[in-house]
């Protein structure tokens, strides 16, 4: 048994040699437990050719982390009547169209829980990005050469393209842009104050994205291209910290409620949201697939996840609702085992019974 300073003690020392022995050039994490914030840390550096320190303010990209996000303001949508979870996705967007008729029964259930039979992206133009508030539903209608994997509803198939469409039948349903829609119903409401979808906002506080060199001469080297397209904002563009990613943690772990007494989401969604809709054929953690959440068991507790991975970051959600702890941990690189960090946090939080 620990106290709580004590944990964060050990926790500390994880986190630095992590950073040393794992070659992250930064690393932020955020742990809660119990319906509070037990550790925030940041470690590293945030631009390697710079030396800029990772501080409490460095925001990191998230990645496919930002999806858990879209799959939160689709429910907001259901609850508000405007969404209906087994409509077909052409009731909203009329202009989406594909190069096989099936697309007509693609549902927003099966769009959320990667069922829906579309492919994933090969190419998201980081290196050709789109910045003006038409780029998503432009990308939604330039998707129309695409042709299905499989009939829509019959199995799993992750789907990066299916969150862009979704993001942009938010911004049509809600009458505001996606960024928008996210800022005053998800990141606000939450407590999320220093969070965005925007990269513009925020840019002078994120931290740099790092690949391995072409001839491996160093550990990490700060990428040519960043990883931002903002018709690729619903799958990949949230731009956090640790702080703010506990208070998400927080009211999820307390059913929609956050920190700040708001509302976000009403309980009864996460009957929806969080129960098994198809198996995924991945390991035991990530076995099933929710509304936008991974779901499994880590040594006999339920675990619901989701991590994030593009062109220079790395993430890894958890949340062991059961057992009322959660981690959010994000590099500023894309070639090291985020596994090796989350796994022994978690055991460390579930053999301690603070």
């Amino acid at each position: 048994m620990y106290t709580n300073q004590k944990l964060e003690d050990i926790l500390h020392e994880m986190l630095i040699k992590s950073v040393e022995n794992e070659k992250f050039p930064g690393l932020a994490a955020g742990i809660v437990k119990d319906n509070q914030v037990l550790f925030t840390g940041e470690y590293g550096t945030a631009n390697l050719s710079t030396g800029d320190p990772v501080v409490r303010g460095t925001l990191f990209h998230q990645a496919s982390v930002s999806k858990t996000f879209v799959a939160t303001a689709i429910m907001q949508l259901v609850e508000r009547g405007k969404v209906e979870l087994d409509a077909p996705i052409t009731k909203y967007l009329s202009y989406f169209k594909l190069e096989d008729e099936r697309y007509q029964n693609i549902t927003i259930r099966q769009l959320m829980n990667h069922t829906s039979g579309m492919p994933d992206e090969e190419d998201y133009a980081w290196d050709r990005p789109e910045y003006d508030e038409q780029s998503l539903e432009r990308y939604v209608k330039g998707i129309g050469h695409h042709k299905l994997l499989s009939q829509p509803g019959q199995k799993f198939a992750y789907s990066n393209i299916g969150y862009e469409i979704l993001g942009d039948m938010i911004a049509k349903v809600s009458d505001m842009s996606f960024e928008q829609y996210m800022e005053k119903n998800i990141l606000k409401p939450t407590g999320m104050q220093s969070s965005s979808f925007f990269k513009q906002e925020v840019e002078a506080y994120i931290a740099a994205p790092h690949v391995l060199g072409a001839t491996h001469e160093c550990d990490g080297c700060v990428s040519s291209v960043f990883p931002y397209n903002r018709a690729h904002a619903p799958s990949s563009t949230l731009y956090t910290h640790a702080e703010d990613m506990c208070q998400y943690l927080l009211m999820h772990l307390n059913g929609g409620t956050a920190g700040n007494g708001n509302e976000v989401l009403q309980p009864g969604s996460y009957n929806e949201m969080w129960k098994p809709h198809a198996q995924t054929g991945y390991d035991p953690e990530n076995a099933q697939i929710g509304l936008g959440w991974f779901l499994g068991e880590y040594k006999g507790s339920r675990i619901l996840s989701h991590s994030g991975w593009d062109t220079g970051f790395l993430s890894n959600l958890f949340l062991l609702p059961d057992k009322k702890i959660a981690i959010s941990v994000m590099s500023n690189c894309d070639y090291v085992n985020m596994g090796s960090v989350c796994f022994p946090i978690l055991d460390l939080l579930l053999g301690s019974n603070i």
